[in-house]
């Protein structure tokens, strides 16, 4: 066997960092859509636009019936034949729900004279279908090892369409226009739903192409738990800018939405560039049967999240105050302080994030999907309570209590856990 050549260490860590890196280029480029929302548009779109992303994040979790990491372990290295039949049937569930969905919401909005124009309502529709079966195909290729091409085009949905709605923005005030960034947005899906069906139909894959409705009610019985999880995890992320909306208006849901995209630039180059690097790592410790090896990793894992992450915060606390005089809003200098608490919610978020990976790791799911859960109840009910008495700054206080509350529970829980396994 030939000697290793000194550059294969550089080429085992290439493809983590192209990945990071595409990860980065989608943080930052939503990022700036925010920053151009609030300066060339107004709060209350950015208010709207957060909403938008929130209900992205949402209806995957409700429409999939955690039958996401359900399909994941079952067609991992199957024959295509036996794969795309599962494929279909999943995304066909998708596309049903949505068409049922869909028109029972909007006929609510008509009727309850929500004020909300019709063609936005169409919009954000469209929206939710498509970027719902795109996140769907993305996890689907992920687990059939098309990482590349599943961040490829998660880019194209996410991280391309912002850089010409803010050139074109830039340079031609008629284009400052939520239906104009809406529109961006729906061609950047519709094509990416395109070159997925290209994916789907080429080498006589659309052969296979069929329903297993037995196979989704088997899926439905056996994800509940996962189900409770997802739905759980998204509401409890963003519902708090659903009922800052509600009882505080689309400007402050603005305000919010801008500071929270300002901070969750530290949780996503966290999450991403850190906690998933060592998925693999901490799972495959998880699976020993003596706890050290373990705890070893937890606590590598825990101090390199922690310095990257408290590095990335001091980065945007220096830089916010900067950032807010560029932007001339005088209702996002009024709420700096409000900025504060929401960076200090995310480094907690962060922490709990990771002690949720070593959860996983440790197959503590019936756990992880019970203390989502009582996060979604505590966020919904905190926001309630304090968001109409003490404005938006109880909704940021609402989210340091939550996220706290998620990381004791975590930590005592994977505690609890390691200590059932034999100890060195």
């Amino acid at each position: 066997m030939p000697p290793p050549t000194s550059d294969q260490p550089l080429r085992a860590i290439l493809p983590q960092i192209a990945l990071l890196a595409i990860r980065m280029a989608m943080t930052l480029s939503k990022f700036l859509l925010a920053i151009y929302t609030a300066r060339f548009l107004s709060l209350a779109d950015l208010g709207v636009y957060g909403l938008l992303i929130g209900a992205t994040t949402i209806a995957p979790a409700v429409s999939c019936f955690g039958m996401t990491d359900w399909l994941i372990r079952t067609i991992v290295d199957r024959p295509s034949a036996e794969v795309v039949p599962l494929v279909t049937s999943r995304l066909a569930l998708t596309f049903a729900v949505h068409l049922l969905a869909q028109p029972l919401l909007l006929g609510f909005i008509i009727a309850a004279k929500i004020p909300i124009p019709l063609p936005l309502a169409a919009a954000c529709g469209v929206i939710l279908l498509l970027d719902n079966l795109a996140n769907d195909a993305s996890d689907i290729l992920i687990a059939r090892r098309h990482v590349f091409l599943a961040n490829g085009l998660m880019f194209l949905r996410q991280g391309l369409w912002p850089l010409p709605v803010i050139v074109i923005g830039f340079f031609h005030p008629p284009a400052r226009t939520l239906e104009f960034l809406l529109g961006w947005w729906i061609l950047a899906l519709a094509l990416t739903c395109l070159l997925l069906l290209a994916l789907l139909f080429r080498n006589g894959r659309w052969r296979h192409v069929g329903l297993r409705l037995r196979w989704l009610v088997e899926a439905m019985r056996g994800s509940l738990v996962l189900y409770v999880k997802d739905v759980s995890s998204a509401v409890s992320a963003f519902i708090d800018r659903f009922l800052i909306s509600l009882f505080l208006g689309l400007e402050l849901t603005g305000v919010y939405t801008l500071f929270w995209s300002i901070a969750n630039v530290a949780h996503s180059l966290s999450v991403f560039g850190v906690l998933q690097t060592h998925i693999a790592r901490i799972v495959g410790a998880g699976q020993e049967d003596s706890a050290k090896p373990f705890r070893e990793i937890e606590r590598k894992l825990q101090r390199e999240t922690g310095a990257w992450t408290l590095a990335l915060a001091a980065a945007a606390a220096v830089a916010t105050p900067v950032l807010l005089i560029l932007l001339e809003r005088p209702q996002l200098d009024a709420h700096l302080t409000v900025f504060w608490v929401i960076l200090l919610a995310t480094l907690l978020r962060v922490a709990a994030d990771g002690y949720g990976f070593a959860l996983l790791a440790l197959h503590r799911d019936r756990a992880i999907a019970l203390i989502a859960l009582g996060g979604a109840l505590a966020s919904a009910a905190l926001n309630a309570v304090l968001a109409p008495t003490v404005g938006i700054m109880g909704a940021a206080v609402a989210y340091v209590i939550t996220a706290a509350g998620m990381f004791i529970a975590r930590y005592v829980t994977c505690q609890a856990a390691l200590s059932a396994k034999r100890q060195d």
